[in-house]
């Protein structure tokens, strides 16, 4: 669904594209359509299952792994989990970038992803303050080589996810 609606976004531009639309390329009606998704829910919907996917991988992680260990671990594992959406992700950076109004809600989705791996390392002892300290640097090494993997630059999402983890502990250690 949340593909369909974004292959829609894409094509022909956000607000251009009608309720009734979405709802007729995912053979729905469009009030089933609105009882399913809130409206921007049609562009974010996969990240529920990717938060789920966050909170188990860092559970997963072996307890031994210091905090930053397993945070990495686990970030590595969520990009191979991310690798399969590159063109649906593509698509909804480049509908996100042409409508300033739902750069408010690709805000919120970086909070929830902070949130959700904090959480995780929390629940594995860390101190909440340095849980959201780590979870905010593994999801900007995160970010940076997502934006690096979708505007084409050579490697899969997981090795240029750990070489920009590398590239931070080399610049911390200056």
């Amino acid at each position: 669904m949340t593909c369909r609606a974004v292959a829609l976004f894409a094509a022909q531009g956000y607000a251009a594209t009608s309720t009734e639309q979405v709802a007729a390329a995912a053979d729905l009606s469009r009030s089933t359509l609105f009882r399913l998704f809130a409206d921007e829910d049609l562009l974010f919907g996969l990240e529920d299952d990717l938060l789920a996917a966050a909170s188990a991988a860092v559970a997963d992680v072996p307890p031994e792994l210091p905090p930053w260990a397993a945070l990495r671990a686990a970030a590595v594992r969520i990009a191979e989990q991310v690798a399969p959406l590159r063109d649906l992700l593509l698509a909804r950076e480049q509908v996100v970038a042409t409508v300033p109004a739902l750069a408010a809600r690709a805000a919120a989705k970086h909070r929830r992803w902070e949130s959700a791996l904090a959480d995780g390392l929390t629940a594995r002892g860390v101190a909440p303050g340095d849980a959201l300290l780590l979870a905010e640097l593994a999801l900007g090494c995160f970010e940076v080589a997502q934006a690096d993997w979708l505007a084409g630059t050579a490697g899969d999402l997981p090795a240029l996810l750990t070489a920009a983890l590398d590239r931070l502990s080399g610049l911390l250690d200056r």
